[in-house]
């Protein structure tokens, strides 16, 4: 009898634990840093997948087999506007015809965006309004629980203020250093906000060895000691260049799922390089 009394409670128990946790919202975004925006609205209401592991180059990424399948659980689906999104986004909705898709971004003002630069995440300004569009999304999809999205959102947008007010009282420190070299041109809406300038060593065109003697000369008249590599790219002209220059080389992963931190981080690498 006693056995029976005691397995009826425990069934009880794992019932109402089952009644008492909400489902969570399945959400695949396209690289780790979304996925700081989307936890820090929905929380404990979203299960977070990342597309595109923290360690490799979006533009070249392609989805593994197993994430395929994983598609097929997502209630949402978070791009950010790489070119890479569109060729993967007509066969994401292939596996799962009941996905909602959307591109963080669309609610930047377009004369806000640098040409052909995807790297709006490095914006606490732009990330308020990738926020936005996040916070429309989940709510949309999961009305009855709207005003805790909503509490959380703003709780977030306050947040960003926050690291933006951090990030500014960093730069205007009188001995911050306001220009930097970077191996992969990745930073220039950072820069941007902060009235920065970056000197990238990507270059594209068919003037690369003059390019490349003219950032030589900006780093020499500048006296800078660093220059800054991803570790989803090759640091081989990085290398080159700091041998030649006698220049220390620091690596700043700016695909961290940790915005604030990262963010913060790399404000304090740029503006102390050298000390």
């Amino acid at each position: 009898m006693r056995k029976s009394v005691f397995y009826c409670f425990f069934v009880l128990c794992l019932v109402s634990n089952a009644l008492a946790a909400p489902k969570q919202l399945r959400v695949m975004v396209s690289i780790a840093p979304q996925s700081y925006l989307v936890e820090k609205i929905a929380k404990e209401r979203a299960k977070v997948s990342i597309l595109v592991p923290q360690n490799l180059a979006p533009e070249s990424y392609e989805p593994r087999p197993e994430q395929m399948k994983e598609i097929k659980d997502m209630r949402l689906f978070v791009g950010i506007g790489m070119p890479y999104e569109k060729k993967w986004q007509n066969r994401f909705k292939q596996v799962n015809p009941r996905m909602r898709v959307i591109n963080s971004t669309s609610s930047i003002p377009q004369n806000m965006f640098i040409e052909n630069d995807n790297h709006t995440w490095l914006s606490p300004k732009l990330l308020k309004l990738q926020a936005k569009e996040i916070f429309y999304a989940i709510a949309s999809i999961d009305l009855h629980n709207k005003k805790i999205y909503e509490e959380n959102y703003e709780a977030l947008l306050k947040e960003l203020d926050s690291l933006d007010s951090e990030i500014k009282a960093i730069f205007a420190k009188e001995d911050s250093k306001k220009i930097f070299v970077v191996a992969h041109s990745c930073l220039k809406y950072f820069a941007r906000d902060y009235g920065l300038q970056e000197l990238a060593l990507d270059f594209k065109s068919a003037e690369k060895a003059k390019q490349l003697s003219e950032v030589k000369a900006q780093i020499k008249d500048s006296q800078i000691h660093t220059i800054f590599t991803q570790p989803q790219y090759s640091k081989k002209q990085a290398q080159a260049l700091s041998y030649e220059l006698k220049a220390q080389i620091e690596e700043l992963n700016v695909l961290s799922a940790d915005i604030k931190e990262m963010l913060l981080k790399v404000a304090h690498a740029i503006a102390e390089q050298g000390n």
